[in-house]
């Protein structure tokens, strides 16, 4: 795989993101058969999921390159990898609110601008969760992994 002209040697950034939008997935529907996926604040835990995603990929890329880890290719690695997780979770949000529309009434009955959510607003709502938490997460492990 190439990143902006740069070989990856070390880890497949797509299968980790797969991976943890899988975990975030099953996260979400175990939450919905022990009827917890009405406590929406439960999705911030996804935020756990993400950072074990993002730190292997980069203990991986550290690890390939001899114990050096550059802080411009690390930063982009983990972005990415939130970037890719994010979206393929949300694409599952997306599907899964178009199917259960109780649900969706739900949310539209007790969330914050709630009579504004659609699936597909719901779904652009995990993205950018997603990315703005993997961003977060990417930036302090850079800063305590950094060559």
């Amino acid at each position: 795989m190439e990143i902006i002209g740069q070989k990856d040697s070390s880890v497949n950034i797509y299968k980790v993101s797969a991976l943890s939008a899988l975990g975030m997935i099953l996260f979400f529907l175990l939450m919905k058969i022990l009827g917890m996926v009405t406590i929406v604040e439960f999705r911030f835990l996804n935020v756990v999921i993400m950072f074990i995603g993002i730190r292997y990929v980069l203990i991986n890329e550290r690890r390939a390159k001899g114990g050096k880890l550059e802080y411009l290719p690390g930063m982009l690695k983990g972005f990415m990898t939130a970037l890719f997780a994010s979206i393929l979770f949300s694409v599952f949000i997306f599907i899964y609110l178009s199917i259960d529309t109780e649900f969706m009434e739900y949310l539209k009955a007790t969330q914050l601008f709630g009579s504004y959510l659609t699936p597909a607003s719901s779904a652009l709502v995990s993205v950018i969760e997603g990315i703005a938490g993997g961003s977060i997460i990417t930036f302090a492990i850079m800063n305590l992994y950094k060559g």
